[in-house]
């Protein structure tokens, strides 16, 4: 799936569940971690606009190094670095971690129709591959009926709660979202 619906799918359950604006932020970023394998696909672009030899990163390392326990085990043990103690806390960004590669078994297919697996214990072993045989492509219609609806639902929580995912980023901007989406949708209501 896209990195916006991960996004969008793990605000949703730091909505429900943090307490405040860092915990949000933490469980939404361990919905969306498992991704950063796939930034390579940086380097693959650059290696072919700049004419050099393909590097393949994209292909070798993305759903390898962080869509398994290997990534969940490291994003945990960042977060009890920076002090994030509490169970309930640390259970809720396993939580979304695992979310994402559900998503990802489900609606991850390839541009050439490739299946892409999950290759749970990797890069340490290669002995647990969670695959779906019908998993569907990533721009087929679920994957955007999913991220459609979790916008919606950003909306509509925005509204009621009066807090955004752009909250994350800044609350100074996230209070001008919500203050222009209550505008709109609470037309002649009090805020």
């Amino acid at each position: 799936m896209s990195p916006i619906t991960h996004f969008l799918a793990s605000w949703t359950i730091a909505e429900i569940y943090a307490r405040d604006r860092r915990e949000r932020a933490w469980i939404t970023a361990a919905g969306v971690v498992p991704d950063l394998d796939g930034l390579g696909v940086v380097v693959d672009f650059a290696n072919r606009l700049l004419a050099r030899p393909d590097s393949e990163w994209f292909g070798r390392l993305h759903h390898v190094l962080f869509h398994g326990a290997f990534g969940a085990i490291a994003f945990l043990l960042v977060a009890a670095t920076l002090g994030f103690r509490r169970w309930r806390l640390l259970a809720m960004m396993m939580v979304t971690f695992h979310f994402h590669l559900i998503c990802d078994v489900l609606g991850s297919r390839g541009p050439a129709g490739e299946i892409w697996p999950i290759d749970y214990l990797s890069p340490l072993s290669h002995s647990w591959l969670i695959t779906w045989v019908h998993q569907w492509p990533l721009n087929a219609w679920p994957n955007i009926a999913f991220t459609f609806l979790l916008i919606i639902w950003a909306i509509i929580r925005a509204v009621q709660v009066g807090i955004s995912p752009v909250s994350i980023f800044s609350p100074r901007i996230d209070s001008r979202v919500v203050a222009a989406l209550r505008q709109r949708w609470y037309r002649g209501r009090e805020a």
